[in-house]
């Protein structure tokens, strides 16, 4: 009985095998696919995010008292990406202590062919 099993085992197997490049073939193609229209691009976007830094050090000063620190960023994004403002928040642990760092961001970033600039301020 057991030889019987894997004699069915084999076979179909082997079948299924046999049997796929056909099957696949059966299946019908165009010949070109149809050119999806451009969507119109948007005259504002948006990008935001949070990450987790195990230490936030600046210019080899640490910040967060060499522990962990959350940061966020929000960023509003003008035609086409050419223009944006946001902020960005960093939290820190100093002596003076203060909650966390909040700083503006503003900038363009133009495009010249394969080559892209990001000029801002702080």
């Amino acid at each position: 009985m057991r030889r019987l099993y894997t004699s069915l085992l084999a076979f179909g197997t082997l079948a299924g095998v046999a049997l796929s490049p056909a099957i696949a073939t059966d299946l019908s193609v165009p010949k070109a696919m149809p050119v999806e229209a451009k969507a119109a691009d948007p005259l504002i976007g948006f990008s935001f995010g949070s990450r987790y830094q195990t230490d936030y050090n600046f210019r080899g000063v640490s910040q967060s008292n060499l522990q962990g620190s959350y940061q966020t960023f929000f960023e509003a994004q003008f035609l086409n990406n050419f223009a944006y403002a946001g902020f960005a928040t960093y939290q820190t642990r100093l002596p003076t202590r203060p909650d966390m760092e909040f700083d503006l961001i503003a900038g363009i970033r133009p495009t010249f062919g394969k080559f892209a600039f990001d000029l801002g301020v702080l």
